[in-house]
């Protein structure tokens, strides 16, 4: 064969499938055994949360409440009406054990899980953890047979431009199957006030309402996402969870009901050209300007001044490169990190530790005021305990606390040092709400907390 009809053949396949659908490139059955393989994994979640109301008022017309207005009063035992207020999602089965994925948003505030699925068969399910900042959840359900699991894939391969499937059980009437491309990978949304997500798989695959919680799927097959939002005034723009972080999440969930967040325990900023300029660093990576002491990095001797450039191998470009870089680890993993110090690079072998900001309710470290801290933190007062540290998305980081806060009273209880704030927070477990006393700079706030 010529090379002229060579060239003739491969610019015909080329105008051939450009623009191809998968079912064209892969056969019309591609999606078709994909969806037949994977639904029985796929399920429907009901949570119900019951709300007692108290309502005297009536139904608001004359009439109906002159007859029957007893109906809208407490019941004749003198007890609130109970009103059970719904949810639905989804949810993937990823073990034969019965362990399932989830949007925290699916099921947040239930005091009732049901897990409907694909067969008919429903369970009452138990929430192994919940965390709120990435908005994952581990649900179990017991069953007398193995269950259907979806298998679990690597979405650090996932490439732009690469197809993908979503399979949902919306509102239990049934799956639904959609198809499409990643659009885009790392995106920030920003849902509300309170609720952020990093690094989320952008789709043009339909992810409609109900669907929250359900699987996105590579070709082979795999869960490479748990399809999370959708943007409503963007038709045909959803997101999804990269599975990678689902697997850090979902094994601190399972092992020990809550995430364990890694921490370093650094404080860092980017670095502008002048400042490049002015100490003889370089312009990449991120700049320590503060490290806690008897953390990670305070082990290793990392001290302000210190570039870190890599994390595990990872160049690190900006403050978010950094965040990230630690988010994909988890507490007692030990990685490499290579720094900028005086002139030379240096690689140390750091272990992370839990950040001690997560280990309370509130998610923060407090220290009781001493001269130090009055001059660190430019204090007016001297009475009470100063927050040092507070964990990325916890129920301080929500309610817009900041280091350099100082609590002087938690409900009821007067703060003036660690023990009475270690002995406030013990307080709280049953209460699920705080009103924190916080002086910040000469002005005084009462500050109501939602913990989780």
């Amino acid at each position: 064969m010529t090379r002229v009809k060579i060239v003739f053949i491969f610019m015909l396949f080329c105008a051939r499938f450009a623009g191809a659908s998968p079912a064209e490139l892969f056969g019309s059955s591609l999606i078709a055994d994909i969806a037949e393989r994977t639904s029985p994994a796929v399920v429907a979640i009901e949570s119900v949360h019951y709300v007692r109301a108290r309502s005297r008022s009536g139904s608001g017309d004359p009439f109906i409440d002159r007859f029957f207005g007893h109906l809208f009063d407490d019941d004749f035992m003198g007890h609130n009406n109970v009103i059970p207020q719904k949810g639905s999602g989804s949810g993937v089965l990823i073990s034969p054990e019965g362990h399932l994925l989830t949007n925290e948003h699916v099921i947040s505030a239930a005091d009732e899980i049901l897990v409907k699925l694909n067969n008919g068969k429903s369970f009452k399910a138990s929430v192994i953890g919940k965390d709120t900042r990435t908005d994952l959840a581990v649900l179990k359900i017991d069953s007398d047979t193995v269950l259907p699991s979806v298998p679990i894939g690597d979405s650090s391969k996932l490439r732009v431009g690469e197809w993908v499937v979503a399979i949902g059980n919306p509102f239990g009437l049934g799956i639904t199957v959609t198809s499409g491309v990643v659009s885009a990978i790392n995106r920030d949304l920003s849902v509300d006030r309170e609720r952020s997500y990093k690094d989320l798989i952008q789709t043009d695959a339909s992810i409609n309402p109900g669907n929250s919680g359900g699987a996105l799927l590579n070709s082979r097959g795999e869960l490479i996402g748990i399809n999370t939002a959708i943007i409503p005034y963007g038709q045909g723009i959803g997101f999804a969870i990269p599975v990678n972080l689902a697997k850090r999440i979902v094994g601190d969930l399972m092992a020990y009901g809550r995430v364990k967040k890694a921490f370093l325990g650094v404080t860092v900023q980017q670095i502008t050209p002048d400042l490049a300029k002015y100490f003889e660093i370089p312009e990449k990576g991120v700049l320590i300007t503060d490290v806690v002491k008897d953390s990670s990095a305070d082990k290793v001797k990392m001290a302000p001044g210190d570039v870190i450039l890599e994390i595990d191998g990872k160049e690190i470009k900006n403050a978010g490169d950094f965040q990230g870089g630690i988010d994909e680890h988890r507490v007692g993993e030990k990685v490499r990190i290579k720094i900028f110090r005086k002139g030379k690079e240096t690689v140390l072998d750091v272990e992370f530790n839990e950040s001690p900001a997560s280990k309370n309710l509130l998610g923060v470290v407090v220290r009781r005021i001493n001269g130090e801290l009055l001059r660190k933190y430019y204090l007016f007062v001297d009475q009470g305990c100063v927050i040092t540290s507070i964990a990325q998305g916890s129920a301080a980081d929500r309610a817009g606390l900041q280091t350099g806060d100082v609590i002087q009273q938690i409900n009821r209880s007067v703060i003036s040092d660690e023990k009475d704030f270690d002995a406030a927070m013990a307080m709280l477990r049953a209460e699920g709400k705080a009103v924190l006393r916080v002086v910040r700079g000469q002005t005084v706030n009462l500050l109501l907390v939602t913990l989780e």
